[in-house]
């Protein structure tokens, strides 16, 4: 039994992600109700009142590196969480790599921030890092190539969200946003296409109009 620890947990409890806080709730709830837990209950009253207090300490092992403020891709999820539930942006590196970027949900470890994976099925994916709207990306797993390569793609997309984003439909013929094939011409020529234009209040249709001006 550790009351110090249940103490610290139920004062701070609401400091926790989200899905933890629920996990932590329902121990404080259950000693409410009976004054007993397990022990491997106990076991996670300690390690969730660790997290409670480490939880506004910085954590100075992290590598962070400055790509450049994010307001205008956060701000290009916001509009497109009106009509999608999880939108993405998908890029690639100049070596082939292919890249998810996710708006983090309100129950994530750092909700509001952009997280960088390859794309791949839950749990099986490689995550990058993510990066905060002040743009400062928390590096995750890389090599060094991917590392330089991402800090460019990442400066990139701070100064120009949706011109980046749009690379990659240009030079795969694919959406950078649903990944679907783009067969009209102008949904090519701008790397997407009309329905994500849409959904992400990106400009469309400028192929026929470039043609007859020049």
């Amino acid at each position: 039994m550790n009351t110090q620890a249940l103490a610290v947990l139920k004062e701070g409890y609401t400091k926790l992600p989200k899905g933890d806080q629920a996990f932590a709730y329902s121990l404080l709830e259950q000693w409410e109700r009976k004054a007993t837990l397990s022990d491997k209950q106990w076991l996670w009253v300690g390690k969730l009142a660790d997290a409670v207090e480490m939880a506004e300490v910085p954590d100075f092992t992290k590598e962070m590196i400055p790509v450049g403020e994010f307001g205008g891709v956060i701000a290009l999820f916001d509009k497109a969480k009106k009509y999608l539930k999880h939108p993405s942006i998908v890029l690639q590196t100049p070596g082939g790599q292919k890249l998810m970027l996710k708006m983090a949900g309100n129950g994530s470890k750092a909700p509001g921030t952009i997280s960088i994976t390859d794309g791949g099925a839950y749990g099986d994916s490689k995550w990058f890092g993510r990066v905060t709207k002040d743009g400062e990306w928390e590096i995750g797993k890389v090599t060094e190539d991917l590392k330089n390569d991402l800090t460019t793609i990442l400066a990139q997309l701070a100064k120009a969200p949706a011109e980046t984003a749009a690379a990659y439909g240009k030079l795969t013929g694919r959406c950078c946003f649903c990944l679907g094939q783009l067969t009209d011409k102008r949904s090519t020529a701008v790397g997407y296409g009309k329905v994500c234009a849409q959904r992400w209040h990106l400009p469309w249709g400028q192929f026929n109009a470039d043609k007859k001006a020049a």
